[in-house]
């Protein structure tokens, strides 16, 4: 019993640090077997100390109990390519509107992440553009958060220079 409930307070360590990441990525950072993992995140759920959202074949996991409702909305964008690259894009336009893609893949995520509240839409003619509805939020959150989106939102950096 000691031995799950020391298990437990690690993952929730690990998710409370780490907003959003996926059952592979907790097995990894765990060193957990996928049954053990599995019955945890189970028991974690079922207790209320942490919830889940799913988001394409993957499922998110965030504690309950640390950060607030925007940083757990945030963190599932961060944690996605094409919500990321458009949180970054924002975030590097302080006082206007970025072009996004009007691909179908983008649409889902724009419209998700518009009607969360995180950003607004503009459609002119036939192009859609994105404004982030409150920024000092979104840096306040990678401030809080640094450690686990760093190495991702350098990434999301570099890739939008290589557009350029």
């Amino acid at each position: 019993m000691k031995d799950a409930e020391s298990f437990r307070e690690k993952l929730l360590k690990v998710i409370s640090s780490n907003p959003g990441l996926h059952f592979r990525e907790l097995q990894r950072r765990t060193d957990s077997a996928v049954g053990q993992l599995e019955y945890h995140l189970y028991q974690l759920e079922r207790g209320g100390k942490i919830v889940s959202r799913k988001d394409g074949r993957n499922l998110r996991y965030f504690h309950n109990e640390s950060g607030t409702i925007s940083d757990r909305r945030i963190a599932f964008f961060m944690r996605n390519r094409i919500g990321k690259e458009i949180l970054v894009k924002t975030l590097g336009e302080a006082n206007g509107y970025v072009k996004v893609s009007n691909s179908e893949k983008y649409s889902s995520i724009v419209n998700q992440m518009a009607d969360e509240g995180l950003i607004t839409v503009q459609i002119r003619g036939s192009q859609t553009y994105v404004s982030l509805k409150d920024r000092d939020a979104l840096i306040s959150f990678l401030k809080k958060y640094s450690g686990s989106f760093l190495d991702s939102l350098a990434s999301a950096m570099f890739n939008l220079m290589d557009e350029s």
